[in-house]
């Protein structure tokens, strides 16, 4: 019975253990090598600092419109603003991202107000035979520079930076939280 036993003691199972757990350690590199580029390449746009919206000057100001487009009485003017949309993934080209209510005052001046409501985000119209805005949601008006007409909203309606370029009108778009009284960006 003795004859049938390996001559070298045990030398066998010791060099079979290391090269499984070598075939291992290869196997495992090989296999996590990829897996770990693919996953840095889905989560890639996640990390990436957020791109500013095509057609912004350096700034962040926006082409809006032409200066001959605003009103000649100094009324204020609804404007859609358009811009290329970019996510971690997709990219959404000349979306309209809000509205804004133009109007060049006395001194040439152009004043610029969010069209969203400060109180529930909602869009105010203008109402000229009035002279102010007006919001449809919850009864509430603002004066034609923004200011509020009763205390149903918690703020005046957002200003926005805006500027006169060659004839080109410019704004610095940008969005406001709702319902709370300090102009807090989103």
């Amino acid at each position: 019975m003795t004859d049938d036993l390996p001559a070298s003691g045990g030398d066998e199972p010791r060099r079979n253990f290391l090269t499984k757990l070598m075939a291992l350690a290869v196997g495992s590199v090989v296999g996590l090598v990829p897996l770990a580029a693919g996953i840095g390449m889905i989560l890639d746009p996640l990390f990436k600092q957020r791109r500013s919206l095509l057609g912004t000057d350096a700034e962040g100001f926006l082409k809006v419109t032409s200066a001959t487009s605003l009103a000649p009485d100094q009324s204020p003017r609804m404007f859609k603003v358009i811009a290329d949309l970019q996510d971690a993934w997709n990219k959404f080209p000349q979306t309209e991202i809000g509205s804004v209510y133009l109007r060049q005052n006395e001194s040439g001046e152009v004043q610029c107000l969010t069209a969203r409501c400060p109180h529930l985000g909602c869009t105010v119209d203008y109402k000229a035979d009035q002279q102010i805005f007006s919001c449809p949601c919850h009864n509430s008006s603002f004066k034609i520079d923004g200011t509020p007409n009763n205390d149903i909203p918690p703020r005046g309606m957002d200003t926005l930076p805006a500027l006169n370029r060659d004839g080109e009108v410019w704004v610095k778009f940008e969005k406001f939280r709702a319902g709370v009284h300090e102009k807090q960006p989103v």
